[in-house]
């Protein structure tokens, strides 16, 4: 049966720097004796000091990605891009085949591409470093409702109270969270009860924010962080629409 990958693409910061992640959600189901080898091919910018990657230079690094694709068949498992560089990682069936990835990246020479392998059995580097955990998906329902909001007239940069829902198997346990909440700077709101969730505690937690996405991230990424440590998950956030010159709700 053809693989039919499942594109997603998220924001997150590698090494202390902003990087955007495109990764195949389908293959977390294929199966990872065929392909046992890391293929990663890093495609750079040659203009110096460039903060990212141009059109035409993104173009030519999908170029060599197709082609790649199409000289080894390997699975396509995404890649991550910093700055003004694309690094691409594949997984392929044995490392005899990089002699045939060094020679296409070493024909490009509009851009710096070079190529190396890993032996890597159970998949490391999809599961651990591409593959996105609750934070990471969180990033992109992020960025659809502040998107959202910025259509209905929202101004970004007034703050505003942030809201963010979080739920528990019990209320001991969110108890137990809304005091680290507290102590991590959140304001804590009342509990929520919702017989029908398997998660059915739940407990607001606020704080002021502009509306610009990194700002938002990282709320949600840390409340994430703390409710896991107590089996809970962050289920949805609002905050209030603020036209210019309205105002803090």
């Amino acid at each position: 049966m053809p693989h039919t990958p499942q594109w997603f693409e998220y924001d997150w910061p590698l090494d202390g720097r902003p990087a955007r992640f495109v990764v195949d959600l389908a293959l977390s189901g294929a199966p990872h004796d065929g392909r046992p080898v890391l293929l990663y091919v890093s495609c750079e910018s040659k203009r110096g000091k460039a903060d990212a990657l141009s059109g035409l230079e993104s173009a030519r690094a999908e170029a060599v990605c197709k082609k790649l694709c199409k000289a080894l068949a390997p699975y396509y498992a995404g890649f991550i891009e910093t700055g003004a560089q694309r690094q691409y990682y594949f997984y392929m069936k044995e490392r005899a085949m990089l002699e045939d990835a060094e020679r296409i990246a070493g024909k490009e020479h509009f851009l710096l591409c070079r190529a190396g392998c890993a032996e890597e059995p159970h998949w490391a580097t999809y599961q651990k470093l591409l593959y996105p955990d609750s934070a990471k998906l969180q990033t992109e329902e992020n960025r659809k409702r502040i998107e959202l909001m910025l259509a209905h007239g929202d101004s970004p940069a007034v703050a505003r109270r942030v809201s963010l829902f979080l739920f528990f198997p019990t209320e001991a346990t969110m108890l137990l969270f809304s005091e680290q909440a507290r102590l991590s700077g959140y304001a804590v709101g009342e509990p929520v009860f919702t017989p029908d969730q398997p998660l059915a505690y739940g407990v607001s937690i606020v704080r002021i924010a502009a509306l610009h996405k990194p700002e938002i991230d990282e709320l949600t990424t840390r409340a994430i962080r703390i409710a896991e440590r107590f089996n809970g998950e962050l289920r949805y956030w609002e905050a209030p629409v603020v036209k210019r010159g309205g105002p803090l709700m």
